[in-house]
């Protein structure tokens, strides 16, 4: 499955430059900024529901399966539209239209056996009773409405949307992504597929829904947090408890202090070039997660879990997160809790893998033996992550920095002693349980794009 098509950081941040919101082969229409629940049409009603924007990894399924027919999963940033919780009845379609082209007749269902320009020409239409700017909607702006859960795809239907279709998809992060410029084909959607289909093609279970442009931004947090790769600290360091839907977290404060960050002397000759130069870091005080964050606790803020998780074992780290993943989780839990949780900085995370200001100065987080502190190859169910704090805790009272599940950090890639430049690629700390013992040494350090997710990645939090 392809993550990564090596884009360089220029390209990337001469992409993002642009996020106003290209629309691609989209033609930029009309917004409303106020947005009605229903709309009339000679009594015959259409129900809407507004997004305010957000983000997503385009291209999965809500369990992070790939959807069949994409070529990439990549993060979309959206601005806000509303978009049609059904599909265009068939009663909607004759009100509008004139007649009823579909395969089964029946006013509630789904009209079918409509062609791309016929959807256009109703969209137009219904625009101009209304006064409403609709549009078909984006593959984007369908997809993200399904995984916000606005509505549950129809069974066996498949949806016309606006864009044209294209095999290949890029990969880097967009804002408002659409379709190519060019190309003969249309995008026709389900749940799980995307399939690209001649505009003027009429068949059976091939219908469509609506949507609206409001015009309104992404939310600011949004954009600070997966464009701008921005966060808010509190400055806080003490031992906090939380609660989230019957689900408990701890936080362990940690006082700020001066450490040797890197490939110090005692990692030995395991130390790479990527863990060089040791230098002097200085840290202030933060709060970091006791554990990593648990199966439980993502699916009690997301309301599911990813792909290879399982409610029966809440008590193991979470797995099959990309950095975005976490991002996303994150910006939940902030408007849940009203706190400013992050993920801990590469500094912060080392520090206290090291044990902080009471660090002995240990191989591993807690211990020079990996075996104590560490789920590893040697020591897992088949490298399976096992329950956190199954093992020794270090010095301040953490448990499993070393091993279980590798770690997202907030930072992007970059050589130590030189300035880190704004990438997709970011920094990966702890090991796994599907790691050799060296991989779990405090100051290992692993490059890895934001949208990669694998069964041993996951994250803890700070603040």
């Amino acid at each position: 499955m392809k993550r990564w098509n090596g884009l360089v950081a220029a390209g990337l941040l001469l992409l993002l430059a642009g996020c106003g919101g290209g629309t691609g082969n989209v033609t930029e229409s009309a917004t409303l900024e106020n947005i009605q629940e229903t709309y009339d049409v000679k009594g015959v009603s259409i129900s809407m529901r507004e997004l305010p924007g957000g983000t997503f990894a385009l291209g999965t399924q809500r369990d992070g399966r790939m959807i069949k027919g994409a070529s990439a999963i990549r993060q979309a940033v959206m601005d806000g539209y509303a978009v049609s919780t059904a599909p265009v009845s068939q009663a909607l379609w004759s009100a509008v239209m004139g007649g009823n082209p579909s395969s089964v007749q029946d006013p509630n269902l789904p009209v079918d056996k409509v062609s791309w320009k016929d959807a256009q020409k109703f969209v137009a239409k219904l625009g101009k009773m209304t006064g409403v700017p609709f549009i078909l909607p984006t593959e984007a702006m369908w997809e993200f409405a399904v995984a916000e859960g606005v509505f549950e795809p129809v069974k066996n239907l498949r949806e016309w949307c606006g864009d044209r279709y294209s095999e290949e998809q890029a990969e880097a992060i967009t804002r408002n992504p659409a379709g190519p410029e060019e190309g003969a084909l249309r995008v026709v959607r389900t749940y799980t597929e995307r399939t690209g289909v001649q505009p003027d093609t009429k068949a059976g279970a091939l219908g469509f829904r609506v949507a609206v442009r409001t015009g309104k931004p992404c939310p600011e947090a949004v954009v600070k947090a997966v464009v701008d790769l921005e966060v808010d600290r509190e400055h806080v360091s003490e031992n906090e408890t939380f609660t989230v839907k019957d689900v408990h977290f701890d936080m362990v404060g940690v006082a700020g202090g001066t450490f040797r960050m890197g490939a110090t002397e005692e990692q030995a000759d395991y130390g790479d070039e990527m863990e060089k130069p040791v230098r002097d870091v200085t840290v202030e005080p933060f709060e970091i997660g006791k554990t990593e964050v648990t199966a439980g606790l993502w699916n009690a803020v997301m309301g599911s879990l990813p792909l290879g998780n399982d409610l029966r074992e809440a008590d193991k780290p979470v797995i099959n997160v990309s950095w975005y993943g976490a991002q996303q989780f994150i910006l939940k839990l902030n408007a849940m809790t009203g706190r400013k949780f992050r993920l801990p900085s590469e500094a912060e995370w080392e520090y206290a893998a090291r044990g902080g200001a009471k660090s002995r100065g240990y191989r591993f987080s807690g211990s020079n033996q990996v075996g104590s502190v560490a789920v590893y190859t040697q020591n897992s169910d088949g490298g399976k992550p096992a329950r956190v704090g199954r093992m020794q805790a270090n010095e301040l009272g953490l448990y499993d920095m070393s091993g279980n599940a590798w770690e997202w950090c907030q930072d992007c890639f970059g050589a130590y002693g030189q300035p880190a430049e704004k990438s997709e690629w970011h920094v990966m700390r702890g090991g796994s349980a599907a790691s050799p013992w060296n991989a779990c040494r405090v100051s290992n350090r692993q490059k890895v794009p934001a949208t990669n997710v694998k069964a041993s990645f996951g994250f803890r939090l700070a603040l």
